[in-house]
């Protein structure tokens, strides 16, 4: 980019055309008062439109301001850092890794590509006071503005994404902006030159080549390691946190033994283990900081006549294989940790795809039932020998659906059954189904437990609470008939297609008799649930009740828990009644 410009003296600092005062009043308060300057210029603003006038358009335009000038500096200092190192090749300086491309391109890749006059007045700043013609300095500053911007535009438009998280980003960074964009970069700066100070075209081959590689290594080792760094720290482990700081520390003493060492150890593929290493366990930020510290260290070692690229090679012959080996292991490097992170996102959106199948799965059946269908298609059919069955129906339900739209009903329903799924979760029980405006549920499977009886009879109760603050149309509160019964079923699954826990036996049909003959907001149970729950509960004793398919039963009303006060007395009924 700037590879060939000879360095300004320093000049005097621009002075400020206006000032600001600040003047001590009163207990530790201050008052600004402005410069006449400053002062007429808040009178003629008056005038402007009301748009331009808005505090907010003024916050818009200070923030890019400020970041503009400060990228600005930004990049002339890293420019004045890179141009004091002296490396001679006939009467041009060529500069084997240029940072400043690397720098500019993550800078308008992540504050976006109208920020690229940052470019070229960076670049003015530490030419206009040389020698050298404002011609050749104004294309200079356009030439490295129009790199970085041609490079952001392709990237851009290609659909890269610019923390580079898949492998197609990366590439797409190393042939657009490190390949193209340098590939215009060198040859309007050989344009420049020859324009400027006579370089022949032929011959300057070599320095066309070495100009494009070294603004597309400076892109390749700085660029990918400002895209990747991250605001925060990583949530490691100790362990990890202890692995990362033996991992740098070989990194730096590789670096110094093979490239900076008086005596260095001419083993140029040394670090690539590193890389490796960093690739697999760190991520990508910081194989981007292997990439960086390696070619840093390569780089300073030929510059001070040492490491592998200094001994038997000379002149170009040393930048070149430098270059070279640069642009391999940045490639290598970059490349591996692209593949490495695609595969952990990969293995990472499988493991919540599995998770969700996992909940979607265990939303219908049990988790053993799961277990076992996930081992093999089977019939599934469990003898259990206590269980508890609870059935909950709506009480006009009908009369309620003929003044609610479907959708109303329907969100009524959900919302109701909602409720009830929360309080089967609270008890430990297995939710069944839901048949129209009926809730089944049971206690005692798929493990069963002894207390199954227990839990059921909480949740009735509760239930009966839940459902109070429902109303309908006519905003009086909605009511439930509840059925219960105890004793033994068979739970499973059965059939090939759209697989449902289901629950089969005597058990199940006395229950849907409790509830379909039972009383308006009462809970109905049978004289097998009433002996498991007797000594810690209210009952009321309904007598004989007569049964579709049962003949008559002896059933009972849950009242409520123990407590010293009597219990609330439902209206009585006949012992030989029939409920409606």
């Amino acid at each position: 980019m700037l590879n060939a410009t000879v360095l300004p003296p320093k000049r005097a600092s621009w002075g400020w055309g206006s000032r600001l005062y600040l003047e001590r009043q009163g207990k530790g308060r201050a008052r600004v008062q402005q410069s006449p300057l400053l002062q007429r210029f808040a009178t003629l603003s008056q005038h402007w439109p009301r748009h331009i006038r808005q505090s907010q358009f003024w916050r818009r335009r200070g923030r890019d301001s400020f970041t503009l000038l400060s990228l600005a500096i930004a990049y002339a200092l890293i420019t004045h850092l890179v141009l004091a190192i002296p490396i001679q090749n006939n009467t041009v300086s060529i500069w084997p890794l240029w940072f400043p491309a690397g720098f500019a391109q993550a800078a308008l890749l992540l504050l976006g590509r109208r920020f690229w006059p940052a470019i070229a007045l960076g670049t003015f700043a530490l030419t206009f006071a040389s020698d050298v013609s404002w011609q050749y300095n104004a294309i200079a500053a356009a030439n490295n503005s129009l790199q970085i911007w041609l490079g952001t535009v392709w990237l851009e438009q290609s659909g890269c994404r610019k923390h580079l998280p898949r492998l197609r980003d990366v590439w797409l960074l190393i042939v657009l902006a490190g390949a193209f964009g340098s590939a215009v970069s060198a040859t309007v700066g050989l344009l420049n030159l020859h324009y400027a100070f006579g370089v022949p075209w032929l011959g300057s081959e070599r320095l066309w080549l070495e100009w494009w590689i070294g603004n597309a290594t400076g892109i390749l080792t700085l660029t990918p390691l400002l895209l990747m760094l991250q605001p925060r720290w990583p949530h490691w482990p100790l362990r990890q946190w202890l692995e990362g700081l033996l991992w740098l520390g070989l990194l730096l003493v590789v670096s110094w033994l093979v490239f900076i060492s008086p005596t260095p150890l001419l083993l140029a593929y040394l670090p690539f283990p590193l890389a490796i290493w960093a690739a697999f366990r760190f991520g990508r930020a910081s194989v981007a900081l292997t990439v960086l510290v390696i070619t840093s260290a390569a780089t300073w070692g030929l510059l001070n006549g040492r490491g592998p690229f200094a001994n038997g090679l000379g002149g170009d012959a040393s930048f070149i294989s430098l270059q070279a080996y640069i642009c391999t292991f940045a490639l290598t490097s970059l490349t591996l940790a692209a593949v490495v992170a695609e595969r952990e996102a990969i293995a990472e959106s499988l493991s919540q795809e599995k998770e969700k199948s996992e909940r979607l799965l265990l939303n219908v059946l049990p988790a053993p039932v799961a277990e076992r269908l996930k081992q093999g298609p089977a019939t599934i059919a469990d003898n259990f020998s206590e269980t508890t069955v609870l059935f909950a129906d709506i009480v006009d339900f009908t009369r309620l659906s003929e003044r609610l739209s479907p959708t109303e009903l329907v969100i009524l329903l959900n919302d109701i059954f909602s409720e009830f799924d929360s309080l089967a979760d609270c008890h430990g029980l297995e939710k069944i189904k839901t048949i129209g405006d009926a809730y089944m549920v049971v206690g005692g499977l798929p493990e069963p437990r002894p207390d199954h009886a227990r839990a059921v009879a909480e949740m009735a109760l509760d239930m009966q609470a839940v459902i109070a603050q429902f109303t309908d149309s006519e905003q009086q509160p909605l009511r439930l008939r509840l059925g219960m019964h105890s004793g033994p079923a068979i739970a499973g699954v059965i059939g090939r297609r759209k697989f449902i826990y289901d629950l089969w036996g005597d058990t199940v049909n006395t229950a849907s008799r409790m509830e379909s003959h039972g009383l308006v907001g009462a809970i109905q149970a049978t004289h097998a649930s009433y002996k498991h729950l007797y000594r810690d509960y209210d009952w009321q004793r309904r007598g004989l009740v007569r049964i579709k398919g049962k003949g008559y039963m002896q059933t009972y009303l849950l009242l409520g828990r123990k407590s010293l006060s009597p219990p609330p007395r439902l209206p009585k009924t006949s012992s030989l009644s029939v409920a409606p």
